[in-house]
């Protein structure tokens, strides 16, 4: 008997559920009948359950004893069963609770000034057993007939498109929905409220142009004008999946939820997809770039999930990675065709870089790892799942063609459509589709499970030898490393402008040149999911006149990687200074982005004089490249543009501390409407801010009009200058006023002041169980993830002590990461310090 997975002997079909929720007591009342198969004869039956009151069970129409174990969470009926069918049926009672999981509460102020409540569910992992009595395992999966019995005036929203209302007992209404498609309990959504819909936008199916599907989003009364935006994404999307998977949409309708609480960004349940305000809702004019392409990622995420996850769904939870790594391959992919304009895959560097960084540690893991029990993937959810599983995905497309990638990609989802599957059968019939092509046969499994299989990833050192370039590879690390691992390498090469594709499948491999004098750029495109060491020959010749020839990925990922050789301690900060003063001349974002995240680093190394004079430099860098786009926007150019000006402007107001910026950005303040100015004007604002303006600032966090807005006046009173200041955004977020699934983050944003961070970090430390009991266990390590950036000996001391005594069980390697990295950090700024003010010093 394994306590975290049920037993095969019953195994359901069907359920027809009916919920009926209390939104003013915050309780609800419930009915499953599930239908089953008995594979074997047994004694008892054991589905999951918690936090429910168990009123009766019937087993094939008679009463049955029951017991209901909290510590296993499970539910045992005693029946005599001979193998064949049976029908289960429970009455049960629940709590609408504050956590933010199984069916929970949600809230908000409606224009009259009261309190409205929503009943809304979060069931992923193992939360629906909060809900309904079920067998609450991935590939249990079943059809649902849910029926939701609630107050006429409300809303009542499911999996399936609403067939049938009728009246029920004491005025109220039985809301029946369609029956779903198989599928697992983790993706059961049912929400209730004072809701509106927009009216459905209508997306044709590729298999029955006739019958449509219908999107809508689901709202709070008054944000109906903040839809547009995301209907347009997600039109698009359903459209262009349809065509990407050659699979039509797997359900009928798609609702699209915006729930005021909401612990996660968003949630795949079938056909009503939930999500957070601020990431489904917008008015484009007033917000930036990147609060769209948060948005549009979003969605577009969720929707791939419809297919790939839906659709075909993991056997068991150590392959919840593949699911959001393909989905995060897959919102990436969908928004380049959506507005290519804004380089998405340039864009996706950033992110890339995100897994590197935490995949550079000794502590970091494998992409895939054993789970004994749901709780243990509760790890799986990080950047080297979304990010890393993600960019290994594009590595592969890169390598195998699009073409064949995507064919691959419609195969397995036919082959194991309803089903569940490992994540080897992906690979196999990735391969399928490669072998039947008739080119060079691809070992797409074996090449994949050296990177799902081993932990961290390579830097691939390049060097010319007569007429041949050696390639050489070893695993990249922070620290000292012995580490002999191998990985199979996708490689792209650029030999004097032709690409030549190559697998490193070795320590090391000879390419062969034109000629010794041959330009070579590895990891052509940017694509790979590894580092570049170039000798001094190769790195002259990229670093001449050609720079500007090279993509902005490979741009990008030259200084992307000089950064990380500071980490390192391969590269001297003050040389890292001056290398990217050679990219003074680039105007695209993505480099300047990568400039940026290096410079705040060194930033963080020096203090005093050093400081000041590290500030003129980087003013000097960003002052003549913001001259060239000009403080106003041009008329007709693109968003990237936009936001680079804004970007220079903030860099130039606060890493550059130009005064007459900082002026400028006061002015802006009050005359511009730009989205991108303003939120570079808001953040330089804070950082040099007034109580005045801390007093202004928290009046349009508590008024904004829009969820963006809201988050970007919050955010910035993390920002301000004094103790004071930071002393009161501290205690906001404890108030109750910042909700729950936003405080963690506010806290985060309190630790990385680079004034007082420290001070920040004793609030929250003497706070710690207050934290643990108000906010969503989810969150608890992201808002002390910015400790990484404390690095006095003495804070160092302290919060590696803390930690040894007060663990953050949910998730125990990432914080062993966020530890790792702050020691690496420490020693970094204990490498650097001197060196770098002496530098900084003498150049002054």
């Amino acid at each position: 008997m394994n306590p975290y997975r049920l037993p095969r002997s019953v195994v359901p079909h069907r359920y027809t559920l009916a919920l009926e929720p209390d939104l003013a007591a915050a309780t609800f009342l419930g009915h499953v009948i599930i239908d089953a198969n008995i594979n074997e004869t047994v004694e008892q039956i054991v589905l999951n359950a918690i936090e429910l009151d168990v009123h009766e069970v019937k087993v094939g129409g008679d009463v049955c004893e029951f017991s209901l174990d909290e510590a296993t969470e499970r539910l045992t009926i005693n029946a005599v069963l001979e193998a064949g069918t049976t029908s289960i049926e429970i009455t049960f009672v629940g709590v609408l609770n504050d956590k933010l999981r199984g069916w929970y509460r949600s809230t908000f102020v409606d224009a009259d000034g009261n309190q409205q409540v929503i009943a809304t569910s979060q069931m992923q992992a193992t939360d629906c057993r909060r809900a309904f009595p079920c067998f609450d395992e991935p590939d249990f999966k079943a059809v649902f007939d849910i029926t939701l019995i609630i107050e006429p005036h409300l809303l009542a929203v499911s999996n399936g498109p609403e067939v049938e209302r009728a009246p029920a007992p004491n005025g109220k209404l039985a809301v029946r929905f369609a029956e779903t498609m198989p599928m697992s309990t983790y993706l059961v959504a049912v929400v209730v409220g004072p809701l509106e819909a927009t009216e459905p936008v209508l997306v044709p199916r590729v298999d029955d142009p006739e019958h449509p599907i219908e999107l809508r989003i689901i709202h709070v009364p008054g944000k109906g004008h903040l839809t547009a935006f995301g209907l347009d994404v997600g039109a698009f999307a359903l459209t262009w999946y349809q065509q990407y998977y050659g699979i039509a949409y797997p359900t009928e309708k798609c609702d699209m939820l915006a729930l005021p609480d909401f612990a996660a960004g968003a949630m795949e349940n079938l056909g009503c997809i939930t999500y957070r305000e601020n990431l489904l809702l917008a008015d484009p004019a007033a917000s930036t770039q990147m609060e769209l392409q948060n948005l549009a990622d979003v969605i577009t995420h969720e929707l791939a999930h419809m297919w790939f996850g839906d659709l075909v769904t993991m056997k068991w939870w150590n392959g919840i990675w593949l699911n959001e790594a393909f989905a995060t391959f897959m919102e990436v992919a969908c928004c380049d065709v959506y507005r290519p304009d804004w380089q998405r895959w340039a864009a996706f560097s950033l992110e890339r870089s995100a897994a590197f960084e935490v995949d550079s540690l000794t502590s970091t893991r494998t992409v895939e790892f054993p789970v004994e029990k749901p709780a243990d993937c509760d790890g799986m959810f990080d950047v080297l799942t979304y990010q890393k599983g993600g960019s290994l995905l594009r590595m592969l497309e890169q390598y195998l063609t699009p073409e064949v990638f995507r064919q691959g990609v419609g195969h397995y989802l036919s082959a194991h459509e309803y089903g569940n599957t490992e994540t080897s059968d992906l690979w196999d019939r990735i391969e399928e589709v490669v072998n039947e092509g008739g080119g060079p046969a691809t070992p797409v499994r074996s090449l994949m499970d050296s990177w799902i299989w081993q932990a961290g990833y390579p830097l691939v050192s390049a060097r010319i030898d007569g007429a041949h370039l050696v390639l050489g590879q070893q695993r990249f690390a922070y620290g000292d490393t012995d580490d002999d691992t191998l990985f199979v390498v996708p490689v792209h090469v650029l030999i004097d402008g032709v690409e030549v594709k190559v697998l490193l499948d070795g320590a090391s491999l000879h390419v062969p040149l034109a000629s010794p004098d041959s330009s070579v750029v590895v990891n052509a495109g940017g694509h790979g999911y590894f580092r570049v060491a170039y000798d001094a020959t190769l790195r002259s010749r990229l670093l001449g006149p050609g720079l500007a020839d090279l993509t902005v990925i490979d741009r990008y990922n030259l200084v992307d990687d000089a950064w990380n050789e500071v980490v390192a301690g391969r590269l001297a900060a003050a040389e890292f200074v001056t290398f990217v003063e050679g990219f003074a001349n680039d105007r695209d974002l993505a480099v300047w982005q990568a400039i940026m995240i290096g410079l705040r680093g060194v930033g963080r190394l020096v203090d005093g004089a050093p400081y000041a004079a590290l500030q003129q430099r980087i003013a000097a860098l960003v002052r003549p490249a913001l001259n060239d786009l000009g403080w106003t926007p041009a008329e007709g150019e693109t968003d990237l543009r936009a936001k680079l000006r804004g970007l220079l402007v903030g860099a130039l107001a606060v890493l550059g501390g130009d005064t007459d910026a900082q002026q400028r950005c006061r002015d802006l303040m009050s005359t511009s409407t730009e989205p991108e100015l303003v939120a570079a004007a808001t953040n330089a604002i804070a950082a040099n801010g007034t109580d005045a303006d801390y007093e202004q600032f928290l009046q349009q966090f508590r008024t904004a009009a829009t969820p963006q807005e809201q988050l970007r006046f919050m955010y910035a009173l993390a920002e301000f200058p004094t103790r004071e200041q930071i002393e009161r955004t501290i205690q906001l977020s404890l108030s109750g006023e910042v909700r729950t699934q936003n405080a963690p983050f506010l806290l985060n944003r309190c630790i990385a002041n680079r004034w007082h961070g420290e001070y920040a970090w004793q609030q929250v430390r003497q706070h710690w169980a207050e934290a643990n009991d108000k906010f969503p266990n989810n969150t608890i390590v992201r808002m002390i993830d910015t400790v990484k950036l404390l690095t006095a000996p003495a804070v160092v001391a302290d919060v590696q002590s803390f930690f040894s005594e007060h663990p953050i069980p949910q998730a125990a390697k990432t914080l062993d990461q966020v530890l790792e990295r702050q020691r690496t950090n420490a020693a970094l700024l204990a490498r650097e310090n001197e060196r770098l003010s002496s530098a900084l010093s003498a150049r002054g």
